[in-house]
């Protein structure tokens, strides 16, 4: 159970921390050097001072009450911390030093406890191990109990507890788990004996005269906490690469390296009783490690079919059951083989531990410490130095030259041991090298793709791929962030809030993409605009925008968003920019997020709202793009009703009237003010446009794109037709219901129907909101003329059009074409 809470603590701090300091690598990484830090000074710490305890269980009550307080704590001094970072991240111009900042703040929040829970191991150890000869055995099953219910805190907290209590409320339980621990062990410490249960004499280390084969052991050690958390950032990169990264994705891969870590040191335990050289068969756990790790690449390209994306239609239960099929298969064998080999080190301090609690401290301290720079080595060097197959292969070597290194007797078994391991090498840099092997993929069926150039950056791989229809920027081979081929559409989502506010003097851009919604921003048309700032959170995603997106045959599709002095782009989380920053804007506009991938929920709470809008200049808008080809109305309703818990007035707007490949934006309308009035008169525009066609026209028509003309756009006020939406739950950082449904609810449904809101599913509800509230009575558009306001139905009836000529209901095409034209030229 002490397991079990301590991974929950782990998974909310580091979710709650995310969203207060961004979601980049810098930000976790300094997150994660705080807790691990904090483990390792507690296992150092406790472990050495256990000896003395006269009642080592009662110790270990007191520190699971020490992390249940601490972690109540935590929710006093988080609330303060976003008062107070604000005006720190104001106020403080160098990135290198607000990071430190960043790591003081989390180290006084996650260290405490931390320190605590690293004493944990340690201290009940010295309460359960009695003799010398049980050291080995008896603590590899304490470290392998401890870690599967560490499996178990990981699979609940990932899978389940957020979606049904909240963070808060999963941590109070988490704190009520470590108070009942600390209870029962109080309880059952009035039994024991208060005679120390230190073994006698001294460990070479505690008096000084560390020997090499302690040096080499204990290297060791540093080795297998620095190789697996090393490993575990690989692993979670190699599966970004063919998952939907979600947040289950994670959470899976998770469940199976720490329920593989519990399995590994229940073996271990067993191992630990043969009658061989302990350290003989440590250096056989290091070699089979170091060669299970040489295999990782190809069986990963095995089951992937080289990076193929896995999908599978079916339920949610079965789309998990590959991911962990998959992930058993890849992970499973190196993680298990890992998994032996840091408990079965207790076996080798067996001979010279004078005192459990001692020993174990030490073993975890140093583990602890090689896990901390392994992790920070791996995600902000080797990545960008070697690459993923390279890591993998670097790590490999280790392993392997650590068998060579450990002393062993140099008997027959000991000479093959060494010699496998040389052989290993060898191979591992020739035949068996991984550094050719693809570390993205093209997608299979557009046949002319290619990859340009690839970024392999700390949490992500960027890759440019150039097809038929032009270039193209990706994350993860397969999640595209924008083609140059629809550089119309993306220019439109620019142009449809402009037009919307054509006043607008400043906007800020939430995700860069490509670059070319936010370059196009700076168009000439849009006379009053002299301040663009753009926030992508992928440094990489910015490079490979400037070098290809800048010259497409001698056109910069980015509108001179690099060059331009009024446009600044930033490297940087843009919900932690807008929460932290003290800048306001006229309009903020939000790019396109998938939902169901990880991080993306965040972009769509309540709190997030509320940050957007006190950013807002009086009469400001904010603009949240949504791709309903990625949404199910689960979600649409949600992410409505939040926005309409923050926002005086929501409305909604079509980007475009292509049936299935609807994208919307919802715009939040802060002080609820009317849209402002139009001078423009176009209507012998708009029915020249339409002059001389019929239904047949629908693909060709070219009509009026203007301030006044935009109401075409203009879906109708969902806060006026809000009865749509009762009883629909709203989205918080602390219940992230998008984060967690959506990638459920789009395979809720097993029928073969799109599970997507699109098509009649739209048309539905915009007819409805328009029904609840016609344009005639909306609010927001009381200053626009009659005839202006009748736009909106000519859009609903303009798109129910498409609609039916892709279905193949001609009648009821033309019979909607015929409403268009009657509203589209106040017939």
């Amino acid at each position: 159970f002490s397991g079990f809470a301590s991974l929950v603590y782990q998974v909310l701090w580091m979710k709650q921390l995310g969203l207060l300091f961004g979601n980049t690598s810098h930000a976790a990484s300094a997150t994660l050097a705080a807790f691990f830090g904090g483990l390792a000074a507690g296992s150092w710490f406790w472990g050495r001072r256990v000896g003395r305890s006269p009642n080592p269980l009662r110790l270990y009550a007191l520190l699971e009450l020490g992390i249940a307080i601490a972690a109540g704590l935590y929710f006093v001094v988080l609330g303060a911390y976003h008062q107070i970072y604000p005006v720190l991240y104001q106020s403080i111009d160098s990135r290198g030093v607000l990071l430190l900042v960043k790591f003081g703040l989390a180290l006084v929040l996650v260290f405490p406890p931390a320190f605590c829970m690293g004493g944990t191991i340690p201290v009940i150890g010295q309460a359960l191990i009695q003799r010398r000869s049980t050291f080995g055995s008896t603590s590899a099953l304490l470290y392998g109990v401890n870690t599967l219910g560490a499996a178990l805190g990981a699979g609940l907290a990932g899978f389940f507890l957020p979606l049904w209590l909240g963070f808060q409320l999963t941590c109070l339980a988490a704190m009520l788990i470590t108070a009942l621990v600390a209870g029962l062990a109080w309880w059952l410490s009035r039994g024991t004996t208060t005679e120390s249960k230190n073994y006698g004499g001294a460990t070479p280390s505690e008096t000084g005269t560390s020997t090499p084969r302690q040096w080499a052991l204990t290297g060791v050690c540093f080795l297998s906490g620095f190789g697996f958390l090393a490993l575990e950032v690989l692993w979670m990169r190699m599966f970004a690469q063919v998952l939907e990264n979600s947040v289950y994705t994670f959470a899976a891969i998770l469940v199976i390296v720490l329920s593989c870590l519990a399995v590994g040191a229940f073996i271990s335990s067993r191992l630990a009783r043969l009658r061989v050289s302990p350290t003989w068969l440590l250096g056989v756990l290091v070699l089979l490690s170091g060669v299970a790790i040489s295999a990782t690449p190809f069986v990963f390209m095995d089951v992937t079919d080289s990076l193929q994306i896995l999908v599978l239609k079916g339920s949610w239960f079965g789309y998990l059951a590959l991911i962990f099929k998959s992930g058993i298969v890849t992970v499973g064998p190196p993680a298990l083989l890992l998994g032996m080999v840091f408990p079965f080190l207790m076996k080798t301090e067996e001979a010279s531990s004078a005192s459990a609690g001692a020993s174990l401290g030490r073993l975890a301290a140093v583990n602890t410490a090689g896990a901390i720079l392994g992790s920070l080595l791996c995600g902000f060097v080797f990545l960008g130095q070697l690459g993923m197959w390279g890591t993998m292969q670097l790590i490999a070597c280790l392993y392997l030259l650590a068998a060579i290194v450990i002393p062993v007797t140099l008997n027959g078994q000991g000479f093959a041991l060494k010699a496998a391991a040389v052989m290993y090498v060898l191979l591992q840099l020739s035949v068996l090298n991984p550094t050719g092997l693809p570390i993205n993929s093209v997608d299979r069926l557009r046949g002319d793709e290619e990859i340009v150039e690839t970024w392999e950056a700390s949490d992500c791989t960027v890759a440019v791929a150039r097809n038929e229809r032009g270039l193209t920027i990706k994350i993860n081979s397969h999640y595209g962030l924008g083609s140059s081929g629809a550089f119309m559409q993306q220019k439109f989502q620019a142009d449809i809030p402009m037009m919307i506010k054509p006043e607008t003097e400043s906007i800020f851009f939430l995700g860069m993409g490509t670059g070319m919604t936010a370059g196009a921003a700076l168009d000439p048309q849009h006379t009053n605009v002299n301040r663009v700032v753009v926030c992508e959170l992928v440094p990489e995603v910015i490079t490979a925008a400037e070098k290809y997106m800048t010259d497409l045959d001698g056109f910069d599709g980015t509108g001179g968003l690099f060059t331009d002095p009024r446009a600044r782009v930033l490297a940087e989380d843009g919900r932690h920019f807008l929460m932290a920053t003290d800048e306001t804007f006229d309009l903020v506009n939000a790019d396109l997020f998938v939902p169901f991938r990880s991080g993306a929920g965040s972009l769509y709470t309540r709190e997030h709202f509320e940050s957007v809008k006190a950013r807002l200049n009086p009469g400001g808008l904010f603009v949240q793009w949504l791709p309903l080809y990625q949404v199910t109305e689960t979600e649409f309703n949600i992410i409505a009703k939040t926005m309409s818990s923050v926002f005086k007035q929501v409305s909604l707007w079509r980007h475009s009237f292509q049936p299935g490949e609807e994208v919307v934006a919802l715009v939040g309308h802060p002080d609820g003010r009317p849209l402002p009035a139009s001078t423009l008169d176009t209507l012998e525009d708009r029915k020249f446009s339409v002059a001389g066609k019929s239904y047949r026209d629908l693909m060709r028509l070219q009509l009026p794109f203007d301030p006044e003309s935009i109401l075409f756009f203009y879906c109708g006020n969902l806060t006026e037709a809000k009865s749509l939406f009762e009883g629909v739950p709203i989205n918080s950082d602390d219940r992230p219901l998008i984060e967690y449904m959506a990638p459920r609810s789009y395979r809720a449904d097993a029928s073969e129907r799109t599970p997507w809101f699109v098509g009649p599913r739209l048309a539905r509800l915009v007819e409805s909101v328009q029904e609840l509230c016609p344009p005639d009575q909306d609010p927001l558009l009381v200053d626009r003329s009659p005839a202006n306001r009748r736009l909106p139905l000519a859009g609903t009836a303009f798109y129910r059009a498409r609609l039916w000529g892709v279905i193949g209901d001609e009648a009821a095409c033309q019979s909607s074409w015929q409403r268009f034209v009657g509203e589209w030229t106040d017939r």
